[in-house]
């Protein structure tokens, strides 16, 4: 049986269907200089870059069926310069995590999306503290 590679989620004002297809993952790839492996393993290593997040958001909104200039408003507003990164984050591996390794179809909210985000060990990963040195 086929995984789901769309997923909707309660985010920014209402309920909205991401999607990446082949050819928002191909754009995706160009505006963030990586594979879509690659740049949803920055997201979720805590390297990701702020494009990397914002532009997995605003495609992922185009392939669920929202118009180009819906989708760049909502992330201006819902994934812009007032949002923490790590919500966004959050989003943006959920939906890339969907399109390049499938879903079981199950909605998550946003208030689910922020409790991810805070106890990922990937989000930890990305903490300020300096690494612990090692042990002889």
């Amino acid at each position: 049986m086929a995984r789901k590679t769309s997923i909707e989620l309660d985010w920014a004002d209402g309920t909205y269907l991401f999607h990446l297809d082949i050819p928002r993952l191909k754009e995706l790839q160009e505006r963030c200089d990586a594979g879509p492996p690659e740049v949803l393993k920055r997201l979720v290593e805590g390297r990701a870059r702020v494009e990397d997040a914002q532009e997995t958001v605003r495609l992922g909104l185009i392939g669920g069926g929202l118009p180009a200039p819906q989708a760049a408003k909502l992330v201006r507003l819902y994934a812009g310069d007032e949002t923490p990164l790590a919500e966004v984050i959050a989003v943006a591996i959920l939906v890339l995590g969907a399109a390049v390794l499938g879903n079981a179809g199950e909605e998550v909210t946003r208030q689910g999306n922020r409790e991810a985000a805070i106890s990922s060990p990937s989000m930890t990963a990305a903490s300020t503290s300096p690494p612990s040195a090692p042990t002889p």
